[in-house]
């Protein structure tokens, strides 16, 4: 499985092993608001999620990594099949990073990883309200895809150069803190 190293981070692959320190990190307020919308990351989830990602690794080369900033872990980034069947970039960061950059950087990372792997296009759900996330979306050059259900989807091609945005994302309410 590979490691994937970025200017300041490590970003080594998760799996079922990693269970006992994701769980807790997954189910952090600021953390779960956004990505599991509030809702409780059980045991069996997490286990999904971990076994998931073990298999996309043996298969693809590419699942959830976890990030360590000198050796500290500050998150987990990676691809995972989305319930719509197309590929989706999902990131997390522990809240005293926030504001870093870091979610971007491990998000280059892993869209280069899923380009050498032959992913074309790559899904990124972002929440409206998540206003650090839309601006993580801009700095990857995601074109906006369309919005509903409290979601605005934009899509990352293969081609890592900035793209024109058709539509402006849904105006995100300020509701970080």
């Amino acid at each position: 499985m590979t490691v994937l190293r970025t200017a300041r981070l490590e970003l080594r692959p998760a799996g079922l092993t990693d269970l006992p320190s994701l769980l807790p990190h997954w189910n952090q307020p600021l953390v779960n608001r956004f990505l599991f919308d509030d809702q409780e990351v059980t045991v069996e989830l997490a286990t999904t999620l971990l076994t998931d990602s073990d298999t996309d690794f043996a298969r693809h080369g590419y699942g959830l990594w976890k990030a360590y900033l000198d050796g500290e872990f500050v998150g987990v980034c990676g691809l995972r099949l989305h319930e719509s069947s197309r590929m989706e970039i999902i990131y997390s960061l522990e809240p005293a990073h926030w504001g870093s950059g870091l979610a971007t950087e491990a998000a280059v990372a892993v869209l280069d990883a899923g380009r050498r792997a032959g992913l074309k296009e790559i899904l990124l759900e972002v929440d409206d309200g998540n206003v650090a996330s839309h601006h993580v979306a801009e700095r990857l050059g995601a074109v906006f895809e369309d919005a509903g259900d409290g979601l605005v989807r934009y899509v990352i091609t293969a081609d890592p150069s900035p793209q024109r945005r058709d539509h402006p994302p849904a105006a995100p309410s300020p509701t970080l803190p």
